[in-house]
């Protein structure tokens, strides 16, 4: 195609009436697809098609020529493209009128929003989503204190607890917003496939007490040791020391300042100073030196009688140390061993070809598929530290790169439904990759009489991505509330962090044609509410999404 840019008004317009007949063109080829939307997203899926073909085939000039001619350079206009496209014709062939009247896109967009979010249209378009901790279930003053900080939807994550739990959450907050007034939007988040590492073999527990250093690396203080005997309890102010369960024989002989010595885990000599005994058998210690403690090591008095025997000390999960260049071969459960790496969901194994990328627990360590045969897939490592990163159970596995059909829905999410489909406002679908995962959720919704439910689609994995107006559409075909959460930690991981702003841009573009809210969401730790008493490593942290919908346009992407 010719540049535009040096061409007279006449070619201009000719190159405009083309896109208008293109626009119109797309219609009739995507008839079969236009008929099954919903009467109610009938146009906005038009207008999405629009956008599509418009993109597609706009030379990267025209913008530069119908700025020199004073018109509006169809950069903005992609919610009501047809529209803003007939008005330049309008104006470049009589320079007066207006074309037809088309979509009113921020109008609509914002109908959208009330119907999705309901309490957001109050908060003047703004929000925060909450992620609601199991605590919530057991402390209701929690879920009051985070409605009177402003949250205005409460997001219950499914891949966590039970039924049970969520119960007491959605009772918790119902109380909270008779109580308090508030409006509040219950979601709940399906778990989808769980892609992760599979259990590694345990290994003995080792507990390490390292004194602290200058940024020079010298030892400043002592490490301190509190050995606690069966049946003892550590005393409040002592909880800075590292706690070690062991056995005292003749511990009457120690006095402050007697030395223990003995071989750590590593097989080095350390010594061990007495700083206090309790009556109840406690025993406090300091060390100048990094020790580490297992089952079994025992630590004798010197010049003396007494002895210390390391107590048991419950196994921990198993770890892989991978480097650059080793080879590993992804197997499915069990823990089959060193060279091995369980896989949870060996399903997807029969979706990978040679030369595909696989990235594990979030990123820190990448690979490439070598070879997939019956036994597993064989990986070559390719990010990695160069003396090793450690991967553990239950870590993540993403495959950007694989074309997997892997249904988001499991046999887990449609029994959740039962409780989902009664007490939540909106649902979230995780992992949805083609248009079929969204035919078969609103097919599960409306066996049990949730047709209405409004769809959240989390767009985390670049196979979504790259087919998110597939997804716009199949969703539009029904008539319930749907808008798209942008899961930027997830894209970043595999799309990398380089092309995030770019994906989030084309994201906020395309749900802005098909007139869908569009949740471009900051995580935020949560502190000074609801501080817990004890740290629980398998539950998610207290964060919240502070986001607004979005209905602007940008550049076209490079």
């Amino acid at each position: 195609m010719k540049d535009p840019t040096p061409a007279p008004d006449l070619w201009l317009l000719e190159t405009l009436r083309d896109l208008r007949a293109t626009l119109e063109r797309i219609e009739v080829e995507e008839a079969a697809c236009l008929g099954a939307i919903h009467p109610r997203h009938r146009a906005s899926a038009r207008n999405l098609l629009h956008v599509i073909a418009f993109h597609r085939h706009a030379h990267p000039g025209l913008p530069k020529a119908l700025r020199q001619r004073g018109l509006c350079p169809l950069t903005d206009g992609d919610a009501h493209l047809l529209a803003s496209l007939e008005a330049v014709i309008s104006a470049l062939e009589a320079l007066e009128g207006l074309g037809p009247p088309g979509l009113a896109g921020p109008e609509v967009l914002e109908q959208r929003c009330d119907r999705l979010f309901g309490a957001l249209a109050a908060a003047g378009g703004a929000g925060l989503m909450v992620t609601l901790p199991a605590e919530a279930a057991e402390r209701p003053a929690l879920v009051a204190e985070l409605l009177a900080a402003g949250m205005t939807i409460a997001r219950i994550d499914c891949a966590h607890d039970d039924p049970v739990v969520w119960g007491r959450m959605v009772e918790a907050l119902r109380a909270a917003r008779v109580a308090s007034g508030r409006p509040c939007v219950i979601a709940m988040d399906l778990a989808g496939p769980q892609l992760r590492t599979g259990q590694l073999a345990p290994q003995p527990a080792v507990i390490r007490a390292r004194p602290r250093r200058d940024r020079m690396g010298r030892p400043t203080q002592p490490v301190r040791i509190l050995v606690v005997p069966p049946g003892a309890l550590p005393r409040p102010q002592d909880t800075d020391a590292v706690l070690l369960p062991a056995r005292l024989s003749k511990a009457k002989w120690l006095k402050r300042g007697n030395r223990l010595q003995g071989r750590d885990a590593s097989g080095r000599r350390r010594t061990l100073q007495v700083v206090r005994r309790g009556p109840d058998g406690v025993l406090m210690l300091q060390a100048d030196k990094t020790c580490h403690f297992t089952s079994g090591l025992v630590f004798r008095q010197r010049h003396g009688k007494a002895r210390l025997r390391v107590g048991p000390l419950a196994p921990v999960s198993g770890e892989r140390l991978l480097r650059p260049g080793d080879a590993i071969r992804l197997t499915p459960e069990p823990d089959q061993g060193a060279g091995t790496l369980p896989c949870t969901l060996p399903e997807v194994f029969s979706d990978l070809r040679r030369g595909e990328r696989v990235f594990f627990d979030d990123g820190r360590i990448g690979a490439v598929v070598r070879r997939v045969s019956d036994r597993g897939v064989r990986l070559k490592v390719t990010t990695a530290r160069a003396r090793g990163s450690r991967l553990r159970s239950d870590k993540g596995i993403r495959f950007p790169d694989s074309d997997l059909r892997t249904p988001a829905l499991t046999a887990r999410d449609i029994e959740d439904l039962a409780f989902v489909t009664g007490h939540a406002d909106m649902i979230s679908t995780s992992f949805v990759h083609r248009e079929s995962d969204i035919q078969t959720l609103r097919q599960c919704l409306e066996d049990r009489g949730r047709g209405d439910l409004a769809v959240m689609l989390r767009i985390e994995t670049r196979q979504a991505f790259l087919n998110l107006p597939g997804l716009l559409l199949a969703a539009m075909a029904h008539g319930a509330p749907v808008g798209v959460m942008i899961a930027r930690s997830d894209l970043a991981i595999e799309c990398g962090w380089e092309s995030l702003a770019a994906i989030q841009e084309e994201i906020l573009r395309i749900c802005a044609a098909a007139h869908v809210p569009c949740l471009w969401a900051t995580v935020t730790v949560l502190e000074g509410i609801g501080a817990r008493t004890t740290a629980d490593p398998s539950q998610p942290p207290l964060t919240c999404l502070a986001f607004r919908s979005h209905c602007e346009g940008g550049d076209p992407l490079s």
